[in-house]
């Protein structure tokens, strides 16, 4: 007779679903995102996530960030043990996030994704202007030319950038492009302690 099917959701068995947490700062959003982190086995994460969680969670915390193939690989070796795994993500996980990677190697079924406000909507928040009419598109791990384009082609645009293609290089981009003059925020570690919008 064939293995029953493992109910999504049971602890302490591998089929329960990763868990996906969207943060700014510390912070997340709701009661449901609250109850994974205060009940999480294991806590994947950047050094500056795990820094700003509240102490008493009692969750492993586990630094690794970056190469998004090998923190979904432990992730699911820890959850394939029987372990509840959480995955920290920055603001909106479903939004230029973790959340495409994932649900394509697991199956969305196999996911709860806990999502905060994206850092595009705290940025325009901070400028005190709307978004309903801008134009996002990511520069994180892609060429700048889509980026410098869709800054020329359109009267606002969000640009999300990275280590690899920060701001600098952007505004370089833009200069050599004959990008003419616009307004330009830059906004930097939304809901951290060291946030900063130039």
């Amino acid at each position: 007779m064939p293995d029953a099917p493992v109910e999504p959701g049971r602890p302490g068995e591998p089929g329960r679903p990763i868990e996906i947490v969207g943060l700014h700062g510390g912070q997340w959003y709701g009661r449901a995102a609250e109850d994974a982190l205060r009940h999480g086995d294991v806590l994947i994460g950047h050094a500056r996530q795990l820094a700003l969680l509240p102490p008493d969670l009692p969750g492993e915390p586990v630094e690794l960030w970056g190469d998004l193939d090998a923190v979904l690989g432990f992730a699911a070796k820890r959850r394939d043990e029987g372990r509840r795994v959480v995955v920290l993500a920055a603001g909106d996980p479903g939004f230029f996030g973790l959340v495409r990677l994932a649900a394509a190697r697991f199956g969305p079924d196999h996911l709860r994704v806990h999502p905060t406000p994206s850092s595009v909507a705290l940025a325009f928040a901070r400028v005190g202007t709307n978004w309903d009419d801008a134009l996002v598109v990511s520069a994180h791990g892609r060429p700048l030319e889509h980026a410098v384009a869709a800054v020329q082609e359109h009267p606002k645009v969000a640009v999300l950038v990275s280590r690899d293609q920060p701001p600098e290089a952007l505004g370089r981009a833009l200069l050599a492009a004959g990008c003419g003059a616009r307004r330009v925020a830059v906004a930097s570690h939304l809901g951290e302690p060291d946030e900063a919008v130039v």
